[in-house]
């Protein structure tokens, strides 16, 4: 979520002689923080918070707030410290209890001290189920369902994390060591990955025209059958947060504006409230909501076979191989470092080649370290 002001196009009309029209100065403040996270209460619980700086339009750079300390703080006295991960990524992973007002605490290099209000921990009921249904024929939707007996939650926003099992076009059993072809190691492939990454959505609903809090047939995200993501196995798992009426009207602005202008990514023409304050220097500013809630989730696997008709590759993609003789591709491959063995040939004893990204999956995005939940 990068947020960013935007610059103003002026048209002046002249009839005869006028003066020309003085637009006030419209370049966006970059000392502007930018803040992105909440405070998720429960039993180790990951915490990430994401610092930036508002920049110009013209400027493609990001712009992370690196070696600040952040900190979760609570009204009685405790607190946790969140470790930079990476550029402008803050994060730890801590029981943090529900039942303490908490607060985050954000000091940047310059000195900045920026806070939060001390808020109550809003629980979050649990989901019901994620389903999906494959409404069109080359896509699937994802829906959550979830819902509060009491009827005290009515504000609901969720976040997912999508991940998916892909291979390359050969598997091979061989490397080349820069002189001869050598049979891998026990354990060693690059054929089959996995990748995971965040759907980058807004996803927020409310109850409050519902005689029940319940939620139903909420879409969270939607896949396309030109993207790789059920070409073999896919997992989604969906995070669910309670907001407050505040923090729901925050997301709501930038939600209505990430539509208008097509990604979070996207120039931001709206301003925002802000929970968030510098203590120490009143000209200052931040912008973003923080909440702090519990956290329900659930995780959906989807397989190729329970879609129907649905690619298991991408036909854009052509991967061919040249067969040789066993001397034929190793001197093919000292001359040639970006192919590698893509098989060997039964009949005969030679092997093929091809290029890197076609025996390789990790050339064209994935790790081959199966995740834990898989």
């Amino acid at each position: 979520m990068r947020l960013l002001r935007i610059s103003m196009l002026a048209l002046v009309v002249v009839a005869g002689c006028s003066k020309p029209l003085e637009l006030p100065d419209t370049k966006p403040d970059t000392s502007i923080l930018v803040l992105e996270g909440d405070i998720v209460t429960g039993t180790d619980m990951e915490n990430t918070v994401l610092l930036s700086r508002v920049r110009s339009l013209q400027d493609t750079t990001p712009s992370p707030e690196s070696n600040a300390r952040v900190e979760i703080v609570s009204k009685t006295g405790g607190n946790w410290p969140l470790t930079m991960t990476d550029a402008g990524k803050y994060t730890a992973t801590a029981t943090i209890p529900a039942d303490n007002e908490l607060s985050l605490h954000v000091q940047t290099a310059d000195g900045s001290q920026y806070e939060t209000p001390f808020q109550a921990s809003k629980p979050s009921p649990p989901i019901d189920s994620v389903t999906f249904r494959q409404e069109k024929p080359n896509e699937v939707t994802i829906y959550v369902h979830s819902h509060d007996p009491s009827n005290n939650t009515r504000y609901y926003r969720w976040s997912a994390e999508e991940t998916w099992e892909r291979t390359s076009s050969f598997q091979s059993l061989y490397n080349f060591d820069g002189a001869s072809i050598v049979p891998k190691a026990v354990g060693e492939q690059n054929y089959t990955c996995w990748r995971t990454q965040p759907t980058n959505t807004i996803v927020i609903a409310n109850t409050l025209n519902l005689a029940q809090d319940v939620i139903s047939y909420q879409p969270v995200t939607t896949i396309q059958s030109s993207t790789e993501k059920i070409y073999v196995r896919y997992s989604i798992l969906v995070k669910q947060i309670a907001l407050s009426r505040e923090s729901y009207d925050f997301w709501n602005t930038l939600r209505k504006n990430t539509e208008l202008t097509g990604s979070l990514f996207d120039p931001q023409p709206s301003q925002y409230q802000t929970n968030i304050t510098c203590t120490n220097n009143a000209g200052r500013r931040a912008i973003g909501f923080v909440s702090v809630s519990g956290t329900s989730e659930k995780r959906l696997f989807i397989r190729n076979s329970e879609v129907n008709s649905w690619p298991t590759f991408d036909p854009a993609v052509s991967c061919s191989a040249i067969e040789l003789s066993r001397s034929g591709a190793e001197d093919f491959l000292k001359s040639n470092p970006n192919f590698l063995v893509a098989y060997f040939i039964t009949a005969g004893g030679g092997f093929a080649v091809a290029p890197q990204a076609c025996v390789d999956c990790r050339l064209t995005g994935g790790d081959v370290i199966k995740p834990s939940f898989w």
